[in-house]
């Protein structure tokens, strides 16, 4: 796993695969007890929309890399990509590629448009 792949997984799909679920949801955001430290009310948000998160009980924030840095205590990047890696073999990456496709082909066919005609 690559750091631009590991910053597509998406973060409740990762924090869920962790043993953590969202207390509550208000529009894109989701509302949890931090995984990174005690505490009786949620007050650490993922905002859906950007893949972030937010824990207004530290004031810390960031991806998936910098919530995998807190858990595991180290900034060392090879270490929290197999981390994630070993935690998300189930979660895919959220797609925004519009790239090449894959070699299923392409999902549309060219037509021919003929007259109509009729048997009869």
């Amino acid at each position: 796993m690559n750091i631009e792949t590991a910053k597509q997984i998406n973060l409740a799909d990762y924090l869920h695969s962790l043993g953590y679920s969202p207390v509550k949801q208000q529009g894109i955001n989701l509302w949890y007890k931090s995984p990174l430290r005690e505490e009786t009310e949620a007050s650490f948000k993922v905002n859906t929309e950007r893949n972030l998160w937010y824990d207004f009980g530290l004031g810390k924030s960031g991806g998936i890399i910098e919530l995998a840095a807190h858990l595991y205590a180290t900034d060392h990047v090879p270490y929290l990509l197999e981390r994630i890696a070993e935690q998300t073999p189930h979660v895919h990456p959220i797609s925004f590629s519009f790239g090449k496709q894959d070699s299923f082909g392409p999902s549309f066919q060219q037509l021919e448009i003929v007259p109509l005609s009729s048997p009869a």
